[in-house]
């Protein structure tokens, strides 16, 4: 492994652990919100979170995605870059912030509750700090300072759990709940902008060509029609099931397991995180060897970290949504089981898409979803209508595996990565041995986790033992955590 190569795992072992302790402090904060809120309150947090994050994608996945893919090209000027999409994120944030703050009360009509009128509005005062943090979040990430990138994220997680439930303990309700994820946004600034502050500043206008707003939102407006489309064809499964199913226990289990389901999901992103900025500048510098390798190196990371995940977690379904949920959510099994296929497939599927917007293409990347979510609609209603909420499941799975397929398809006409095949045969083999040792063991309440640690442990000594992993691997790794190289990169 060369040491671009190194810096690419380094970096998406570093953004890991940051959307780790995201995951884990989200997962806390849930836990704490469901005891302290009246499930009717409670009820109402979820529905205005909900709202929050479909619009917040306006600013966390436009202008973030363009600094990750202008900031490695040399023959930009990066004061240019950084400017103008300052300038495009304000105002995408500030019209998007004044045309929702106004139709709150549309919204809380169509949602058939008056109340969320209030709510909408204090939690759209969030778009200011979330748009100046994904605008640093996306600066750090096109600089590649990977280390620095999860130091914010975890902030980020620490301060809503913190304040969130800080407020919401002293009787502040929703409304605590909401100011704390305003916080939230603040904390996760306040980090990255100081990391931020590391880089030297340079005049406008060299060296390199300038880039003006208008190239800014050639970029960003294709990159959020693709996270939004991509999003929708994650999701529209649970929407088909609230609609289609009439039973409210099917909908509740199906619920259960898109939450476990998506949970991996969140850590697996660091992926498409790091690789988009190391292959735009792959890219940029017309290296087109370096951009296989980096996609080669990708893709070996993805089947260490998803065959495992599904080979596991498959064949404990059940057992794991009780554990999370309640014994009453055992019947979710069947749905996670298919659904964590599902949700794997997605991962592979956005990770790989963020090479057609390394290239400049984000029309091409938003094509795909597009076109599948007539299919994904179609497949849904005729996969409830025969086998009920578990067809949509499947459906889910034909529709986004297609999407991984399609990707995947064209990455490796394009680039012609040399996969190495003999280490994709031992981690699935190693996956397999441990998915069958979770099938015939098939712990259960509290011996679950202690089993996963154990099945952890079995398939980091097959990948040792198989020769896929070495000891020197692990104790390069644990050098990067606990050792992690000081100054900026």
């Amino acid at each position: 492994m060369n040491e671009r190569d190194k810096q690419l795992s380094k970096g998406s072992l570093y953004v890991a652990v940051g959307q780790g302790v995201f995951l884990l402090t989200s997962l806390a904060l849930y836990a704490i919100l469901a005891r302290l809120l009246e499930p009717a309150s409670y009820g109402l947090l979820r529905v205005t979170m909900t709202v929050l994050i479909w619009v917040e994608i306006t600013v966390n996945n436009g202008v973030p995605a363009a600094l990750q893919k202008l900031l490695p090209d040399a023959s930009l000027s990066d004061p240019a870059v950084r400017r103008a999409a300052a300038r495009v994120q304000a105002l995408i944030g500030g019209s998007v912030f004044l045309v929702l703050f106004l139709a709150a009360p549309l919204l809380a009509a169509l949602l058939r509750d008056p109340e969320l009128t209030g709510y909408l509005r204090l939690a759209l005062l969030d778009m200011a700090g979330m748009s100046a943090y994904a605008y640093y979040r996306g600066f750090l990430n096109g600089k590649r300072a990977f280390r620095q990138l999860a130091s914010a994220i975890a902030a980020y997680g620490l301060t809503k759990l913190l304040v969130s439930s800080v407020l919401v303990y002293a009787d502040w309700g929703v409304n605590g709940a909401l100011l704390g994820n305003v916080a939230s946004s603040l904390g996760g600034l306040t980090v990255a902008f100081l990391w931020s502050r590391r880089w030297p500043k340079a005049p406008v206008g060299g060296p390199g060509r300038i880039v003006g707003e208008r190239e800014i939102l050639a970029f960003v407006l294709p990159a959020v029609g693709l996270t939004l489309a991509s999003n929708l064809l994650l999701q529209i499964d649970l929407l088909g099931v609230q609609r289609l199913v009439s039973d409210d226990a099917q909908v509740g289990y199906y619920s259960a397991a898109v939450v476990l389901a998506d949970a991996p999901r969140l850590i697996l992103l660091a992926f498409s995180f790091t690789l988009l900025p190391s292959l735009s500048h792959a890219i940029a510098a017309v290296d087109l060897a370096q951009a296989r390798s980096y996609l080669r190196q990708v893709i070996r990371l993805l089947a260490l970290a998803i065959l495992p995940i599904v080979a596991v977690v498959a064949p404990t379904a059940g057992p794991l949504a009780a554990l999370v949920f309640g014994e009453a959510y055992r019947p979710a099994g069947p749905f996670l089981s298919v659904l964590i296929v599902s949700y794997g497939a997605y991962s592979v599927y956005i990770t790989l898409v963020t090479a057609l917007l390394a290239e400049n293409r984000p029309r091409r990347a938003l094509a795909i979803p597009l076109a599948l979510l007539p299919v994904a609609a179609a497949a849904i209603w005729l996969g409830v209508a025969r086998l009920g909420a578990i067809g949509a499941a499947w459906a889910s799975l034909l529709s986004v595996g297609s999407a991984a397929l399609i990707v995947a398809v064209y990455v490796l006409r394009r680039y012609r990565p040399a996969l190495e095949l003999g280490s994709l045969a031992r981690i699935a083999l190693a996956s397999a041995v441990v998915g069958g040792a979770a099938r015939l063991w098939s712990p259960s309440g509290l011996w679950l986790p202690i089993g996963y640690g154990l099945l952890g442990g079995l398939y980091l000594a097959l990948l040792l033992a198989l020769r896929e992993l070495r000891l020197q691997d692990l104790a390069q790794v644990a050098g990067w955590l606990t050792r992690p190289r000081a100054g900026r990169r």
